[in-house]
């Protein structure tokens, strides 16, 4: 007979030394197995076992607001607490659970409260790794911690969530404490009054969940009492787990000038390195580890610190193999191999000073992906730069291009990238990015790029699976006011390509990584510069106040785009993500313009401009006539890929960053995409669809595009002349 117990409210003190106490009583067999439901008042923050306080919670807010701060005895990431929160824990033998590890463990419990939340009304699930959901919403995080053969596992079930107070008490980016941020950081959560449009009282949540545990771990309970140990155990420990001794025991990861850090993700968690060497006799004199990961025993964190100090850091990584070899020891969704890389992540940026670089200077490199760092720079042939390191006044800073004038630091870049025999490539969008990766790995390319450590972070799992599809890579840092510092519009702003702060590269750093690479006899430059003038097929619909630019964005940069559209290549013609004929997506195209009040058609800058090729010349000439024949299509040109900051007339001009404005602001139910480059395509696809309503079609030319309502692929001039003729 399993016992139930409700704690009541406590402060988070008291809780957590009753997870203690219970624990520990548990292994010795002195309490049954229990389900205990507990809250917390006052309001608290509580972070994982193995995580710092100044890493991940905004003390300066919780310290005005008076929430309090305590640590939990579980691992995992920080949770906010407010008084409505039911907390639910399992403390029991894990032989009496059938469950024969850590990973069981967690799918068999949380599949039990998912089930209990079912009964309650709310169409709840398990996701692995270790959250319930509904309908993709989180709605309870959970974590367990073992002693022996007993466990605790515990969760939360938000009850009546102020999601607004959450983001302002932890260490989460700036962005998320604007409007928008909040607005997006309830859509990823989920609780009980809103799903079921109404606060049931607590006792009706508290035998919802029992009925769910009790059917999927087979168990019978009953209703008891603290024990009269608990309770005085209670007294004497209370106090420990309200001490900063307590609190903040786990160091943060030290981020100084004689200190390497780094971040690693991974299924099991994301791990925050910091490593202290020796230059001068190359040992790691000290690591600190902290994250929010689950690993059993919890001292082991502690054990392998401990393990690798004094180490050579040559002998690192088969010093963790060897600590990992013979140990018990368990971790939710973790290896070994998990441990080596987070280890060796900060230590690679130790090479860097083969080439000169400065110890204090070492962290200006964010990361060496997927290899050593000089081995990575010598087989370089890419350099990635961000467009926010251009001048605002620059053509160029929207295109991938350069005209290499010296007023900045990306024309140094693409000087000795071409010395040095590599592609630069500015980077413009998070689409170019991700697709520029691709071609890297397809092409067996290694990059070395620039972006800010916040970007990294931010955006680790495209560089991860680059690095797996076989993309490996070199990233340094660059200095200025990051969007990431100001905010989540202006974060918006640079993900839509319309950042206007200028920031800088590290000229110094990068010249020294470049010294590792040989200069090439004949540098592989891009061909001189194209001549492009206004194409005579669609003179009359350039704006009045529109001028002729030094630079437009060229047929060539596209050339990264063959990789990722070989991935979603579905064949002539798709109608949503379905292939079919051109002849039916052209039969259905017809029907949407006939049927269409106000259709649009937008023209990029592969046919707005004269290129002097006579393929998209004759391309041009065709979609003139197809503009004659259906006679109400509202044409909107996309000369290039600037910004307009607002200065554009939306009737006859879209803003590259912000296509939905035009569509909405004509209110058109049918937008067509023709000689838009690819990268730009999927963006505006993306824009289009998550604002406004209207049908997009895209009739590209090289691989199509699945996300559009509508797509043809390699749609030249005789493809046009047949959409004509069924017109």
């Amino acid at each position: 007979m399993w016992r139930v117990v409700y704690t009541g409210q406590r402060p988070h003190y008291e809780n957590i030394a009753l997870d203690r106490i219970m624990l520990d009583l548990k292994a010795e067999g002195k309490i049954p197995n229990t389900i205990r439901f507990l809250q917390f008042k006052p309001e608290c923050v509580l972070i994982g076992f193995h995580q710092s306080v100044e890493e991940e919670v905004r003390l300066d807010y919780t310290q005005r607001e008076g929430i309090q701060v305590g640590r939990r005895i579980t691992g995992g990431g920080a949770i906010y607490f407010d008084e409505t929160q039911i907390g639910w824990e399992v403390i029991a033998d894990i032989r009496d659970v059938d469950a024969k590890n850590f990973e069981e463990l967690t799918a068999k419990i949380c599949r039990a409260v998912a089930k209990g939340l079912r009964k309650l009304g709310i169409k709840a699930d398990f996701r692995p790794r270790n959250d319930i959901e509904v309908d993709g919403r989180k709605i309870s995080g959970t974590g367990g911690v073992f002693e022996g053969n007993a466990f605790l596992y515990q969760g939360t079930i938000l009850m009546d969530f102020n999601v607004e107070r959450m983001l302002k008490s932890l260490q989460i980016p700036v962005e998320k404490l604007t409007s928008k941020g909040i607005k997006s950081a309830e859509d990823r959560v989920e609780w009980v009054k809103r799903a079921l449009g109404y606060l049931p009282p607590k006792e009706e949540v508290f035998e919802a969940l029992l009925k769910g545990i009790s059917e999927e771990l087979g168990i019978n309970y009953q209703w008891g009492n603290l024990t009269e140990e608990e309770l005085e155990l209670l007294d004497s420990k209370r106090d420990y787990y309200k001490s900063d001794e307590w609190i903040y025991h786990v160091k943060s990861a030290v981020k100084d000038q004689d200190t390497l850090f780094g971040i690693h993700r991974c299924p099991g968690g994301t791990f925050r390195v910091s490593a202290k060497i020796d230059t001068r006799t190359k040992v790691l004199q000290q690591v600190i580890i902290n994250g929010d990961f689950f690993v059993k025993p919890q001292r082991i964190i502690y054990d392998l610190e401990a393990y690798l100090k004094h180490t050579p850091i040559a002998d690192v990584e088969s010093r963790i193999r060897e600590f990992f070899k013979d140990r018990d020891w368990e971790g939710l969704n973790l290896s070994a191999e998990d441990f080596v890389d987070a280890i060796l992540f900060p230590l690679r940026k130790a090479e860097g000073l083969q080439l000169g670089i400065e110890k204090k200077r070492l962290n200006n490199i964010i990361a060496s992906i997927g290899g050593g760092l000089i081995e990575n720079i010598e087989k370089a042939k890419v350099m990635l730069l961000p467009y926010c390191a251009k001048p605002r006044w620059c053509d160029y800073r929207h295109l991938d291009d350069c005209g290499e004038c010296g007023g900045c630091t990306v024309g140094d870049a693409y000087r000795l990238a071409y010395q040095k025999g590599m592609i630069p490539i500015t980077i413009t969008s998070f689409e170019l990015l991700r697709d520029t990766l691709l071609w890297c790995a397809q092409n067996g390319y290694t990059y070395i790029g620039h972006c800010c450590y916040e970007f990294y972070e931010k955006r680790y799992e495209i560089f991860a699976k680059a690095s797996k599809e076989g993309a490996k890579g070199v990233l340094l840092d660059i200095v200025g006011t990051t969007c990431y510092s100001l905010g989540v519009e202006e974060e918006e702003r640079a993900y839509h390509g319309e950042f206007t702060v200028e920031l800088d590269l590290i000229k110094e750093d990068m010249q020294s990584i470049m010294s590792a690479k040989p200069d090439v006899e004949a540098p592989d430059k891009k061909e001189v510069k194209r001549d492009f003038d206004f194409s005579p097929h669609f003179l009359d619909f350039k704006p009045p106040y529109y001028k002729k630019p030094k630079a437009a964005p060229t047929p060539e940069e596209d050339m990264t785009r063959t990789s990722m559209q070989k991935e979603v290549f579905k064949g002539e013609a798709t109608i949503g993500e379905e292939a079919v004929s051109f002849k039916e997506a052209v039969k259905l195209l017809v029907k949407w313009i006939k049927e269409s009040k106000n259709p649009t058609l937008v023209i990029g800058p592969l046919l707005f401009w004269d290129w002097k090729e006579k393929e998209l010349s004759q391309k041009g000439e065709v979609l003139r006539r197809l503009i004659e024949k259906v006679g109400k299509f509202n044409i909107k040109v996309m000369p290039d890929y600037r910004p307009k900051l607002k200065k554009y007339d939306p009737a006859v001009e879209m803003d590259p960053p912000n296509p939905h404005h035009a569509v909405l602001y004509g209110k058109h139910d049918l937008t067509l995409l023709v000689g838009v480059h690819c990268y730009r395509t999927d963006f505006v696809i993306r824009l289009l669809k998550k604002h406004t309503d209207t049908k997009v079609v895209a009739l590209c030319g090289l691989y199509g595009h699945p996300t559009a309502d509508l797509s043809t692929s390699f749609t030249d001039a005789q493809k046009l002349e047949e959409i004509l003729k069924m017109l």
